[in-house]
C-alpha cells in the first residue's frame, strides 16, 4: 500500500466514530444470549446511553460499574465505561481519563476473546470485540498513535464484519462497517483505481442507512453520522433535518448542538451559525471544568462570523478574548492552530478598522 492510501485510511479514523459525536451508542447484545440476561444487561444499557446523551456522565459511570460488578466475566460493561470516559474526554477536550479508558477497552477486548474460546463465538462477541477496537483506534489517531490507530481499525472493521457474517440481520454492525467503507472511500478516492481500493461509499451509505431504520439502539448515532455523511456531500438540507431531529429528541445534548451548530457554520447560515456558537459559548463556560479548548473554538467561530458581516471591532474583540485564555500546556499544544488563526484574524481586522 502507498504511502499516500496509508495515510488517506487514517483519516477515515476521525470520521467514523464521531465528528464531536462518538458510535458509543452501539447497542448490545440482542443476539444469542438467554432472555433473562438479556433484558437485564439491555436494560442497564439503555439507561447507561440515555444518561450519556443527555451529558449525565456520572450517572452513566455508575450504571456501567454496577454492569462490571454483576456480569464480571462479560465484555459488555468494560466497554461502555470505557466509551463513556471517552465521551467525557471528547465532550470536555480533557485527555485526563484516556489511561482508564485504554484499560477498560483492552479488558472488553479480553473478555470477548475469552469467551471466544470457551464458547461457540457469537455475533455479539465479535461485536463487542470489533467495537472495543474501532474505539481504541479513533483515540489512538487523536493521540498522534498512527500505527496502532491503523492497526486497530483494521481488526475493528474484521471483527463487525465477522458478526454480520454470522448473521445477516445483525443491523447495528452495519454503522461502523458502513461509515468505514463510506470514509475510506471518500478520503482515498483519487487512488480508487489501485486494484485493491474500491469506491465502496454507496454500499457504506446503504449500510449506514439500514443501520438506522432497523438497528436497535442506534438511531440517534446513525443520524448524526449520516448527517456528516451528507455534509460531506453537500446536501445541507439533509443534514439539518438529521441534525434538528436529534435536537430535538436530546436539546440538552452537547454532542448534538455540536453537529447542528457545524451544519449552519458549514452552509454559510451565518446568523443561526452565530446564535449557536454564542449558546454553546456560554454552555462551555458554564462547566463546573473548563480547559478553554471548546471555547477557543467557539470565540474563533464567532469573530470569523462577525469579520464576514463586517463587523471588524467586534471581530476583533472576540479574537482578544481568545488570546487572553490560559491554556495548560497540552491543551495549549492542541489549540495552536486556533491561537494563530485568532492572531491572523486580528490583524486584519485591525488593518480592516484602520481604513
Amino acid at each position: 500500500m502507498s504511502q499516500k492510501c496509508f495515510v488517506e485510511n487514517l483519516i477515515v479514523l476521525k470520521k467514523i466514530a464521531f465528528n464531536l459525536i462518538l458510535i458509543i451508542f452501539f447497542p448490545l447484545l440482542t443476539h444469542g444470549q438467554p432472555d433473562g440476561l438479556l433484558a437485564e444487561i439491555e436494560a442497564q444499557v439503555h439507561t447507561g446511553i440515555e444518561q450519556t446523551l443527555r451529558n449525565d456522565f456520572v450517572g452513566a459511570e455508575s450504571t456501567f460499574t454496577r454492569l462490571i460488578n454483576r456480569y464480571p466475566e462479560r465484555p459488555c460493561g468494560y466497554f461502555y465505561l470505557a466509551a463513556t470516559y471517552q465521551a467525557e474526554i471528547l465532550d470536555a477536550e480533557d485527555y485526563r481519563e484516556l489511561p482508564r479508558f485504554k484499560k477498560l477497552m483492552d479488558t472488553a477486548i479480553q473478555k470477548a476473546e475469552a469467551l471466544r474460546s470457551e464458547e461457540p463465538p457469537t455475533p455479539w462477541v465479535y461485536f463487542m470485540e470489533g467495537s472495543a477496537y474501532l474505539y481504541k483506534s479513533f483515540m489512538d489517531s487523536k493521540t498522534g498513535r498512527i500505527w496502532g490507530a491503523y492497526r486497530n481499525a483494521l481488526r475493528g472493521v474484521d471483527r463487525l464484519n465477522k458478526a454480520i457474517g454470522m448473521d445477516s440481520t445483525f443491523y447495528d454492525a452495519y454503522l461502523g462497517v458502513g461509515s468505514y467503507r463510506y470514509w475510506k472511500s471518500r478520503k482515498a478516492k483519487s487512488l480508487t483505481w489501485l486494484p485493491f481500493l474500491k469506491d465502496e461509499r454507496e454500499q457504506g451509505l446503504r449500510m449506514v442507512r439500514t443501520a438506522i431504520e432497523k438497528g436497535s439502539l442506534v438511531k440517534y448515532v446513525g443520524k448524526d453520522q449520516l448527517a456528516w455523511i451528507e455534509i460531506d456531500r453537500g446536501n445541507w438540507e439533509e443534514a439539518l433535518a438529521l441534525a434538528l431531529e436529534n435536537h430535538r429528541r436530546y436539546p440538552e445534548s452537547r454532542f448534538f448542538m455540536w453537529t447542528l451548530t457545524e451544519i449552519y457554520y458549514k452552509s454559510q447560515k451565518w446568523k443561526e451559525a452565530m446564535q449557536w456558537y454564542q449558546r454553546l459559548l456560554k454552555i462551555v463556560r458554564a462547566l463546573p471544568e473548563n480547559n478553554h479548548y471548546n471555547e477557543a473554538t467557539c470565540l474563533l467561530r464567532i469573530a470569523e462570523i462577525y469579520a464576514h458581516f463586517g463587523d471588524y471591532r467586534t471581530a476583533r474583540l472576540y479574537c482578544q478574548e481568545l488570546l487572553q485564555l490560559h491554556f495548560d500546556k497540552d491543551v495549549r499544544k492542541r489549540v495552536k492552530k486556533k491561537i494563530e488563526q485568532a492572531k491572523q484574524l486580528k490583524k486584519r481586522c485591525e488593518k480592516k478598522l484602520a481604513g
